[in-house]
């Protein structure tokens, strides 16, 4: 009975990822006209220029970084700032478009855990030295 059990989750396993495999296959055959645009609109706002660096992943899995030199209709430009070697890459082999760095709200949530450290730590100083009672004594 056991033996029988363990057989058929086997079974169930494999046919189960199987499946996932064939899934994942057919919704990574491309970039869809609404994730182009999002990528372009990425690249547009990020500008260009050797401030404009950024972290590309590309659909067949390739990393590349740098920064934006050129941005065009249907690609960009995309320099090594090492090596200064460029690569001209399509709006529709790249799967995400990333700048260096931290975000604006990791800033914020930075500052704001400063703030609240610091204001605690003047906090538990001032009522260290705190006695209600001590002008009544």
């Amino acid at each position: 009975m056991l033996r029988k059990s363990l057989s058929m989750a086997l079974l169930g396993l494999t046919l189960l990822f199987t499946n996932l495999q064939l899934i994942n296959a057919q919704t990574n055959t491309g970039n869809n006209a609404a994730t182009v645009e999002k990528i372009k609109a990425n690249v547009t706002k990020r500008g260009t220029g050797e401030k404009a660096r950024v972290n590309v992943k590309m659909l067949n899995g390739t990393k590349m970084k740098g920064f934006i030199s050129q941005a065009a209709d249907d690609s960009f430009t995309l320099t090594d700032s090492k090596t200064r070697q460029t690569s001209t890459l399509d709006y529709s082999d790249v799967a995400q478009v990333k700048g260096t760095g931290l975000s604006t709200t990791s800033k914020i949530l930075i500052g704001v855990g400063v703030g609240v450290a610091v204001t605690a730590v003047v906090l538990a100083v001032a009522f260290r030295n705190f006695d209600p009672l001590g002008s009544l004594r």
